[in-house]
């Protein structure tokens, strides 16, 4: 589970990486309210002007996707669908093969977890990743799905 409709407000999905890294010179509940409030989509000071019952609604669904056994293991998501990435210069159909099995694992991920995912594979760096699954998809954004399925 990767997102919850929290009635009233909307879906509250867990930051992602960048909004993580917006977070990162707050501290104590002004933090924690901005992490409920991104994960809503708002600014802090839209989320502050929310009916305390909703506010409490949103911390319950953060609560819900933090839990234990909801948390996806960021060290090895996928262990059966690693393989290594040849080393040196890549020819198109290598770069197009590791493209489409990187949009394939991109889509099984939870939002925000494929970078610190890339990140752990040996021998494949982030602009790689993103210069492969480009090539696979002929650059279009909408094709990703596609290839992905």
């Amino acid at each position: 589970m990767t997102e919850i409709e929290v009635e009233g407000v909307g879906i509250y999905r867990l930051p992602n990486e960048w909004q993580y890294g917006r977070l990162g010179r707050m501290r104590g509940e002004k933090r924690h309210t901005a992490v409920l409030a991104f994960g809503c989509g708002m600014t802090v000071r839209q989320f502050n002007k929310l009916p305390a019952e909703k506010q409490h609604d949103v911390h319950r669904a953060y609560l819900k996707l933090m839990s234990p056994s909801n948390v996806v293991s960021l060290a090895d998501p996928a262990p059966a669908e690693t393989r290594p990435v040849p080393r040196g210069h890549l020819s198109v159909d290598q770069k197009l093969a590791v493209g489409r099995w990187l949009l394939k694992v991109k889509a099984r991920l939870p939002h925000g977890h494929f970078g610190p995912w890339i990140e752990t594979q040996k021998g494949l760096s982030r602009s790689m990743a993103s210069q492969c699954m480009r090539l696979a998809t002929g650059g279009r954004q909408d094709a990703r799905e596609e290839l992905a399925a």
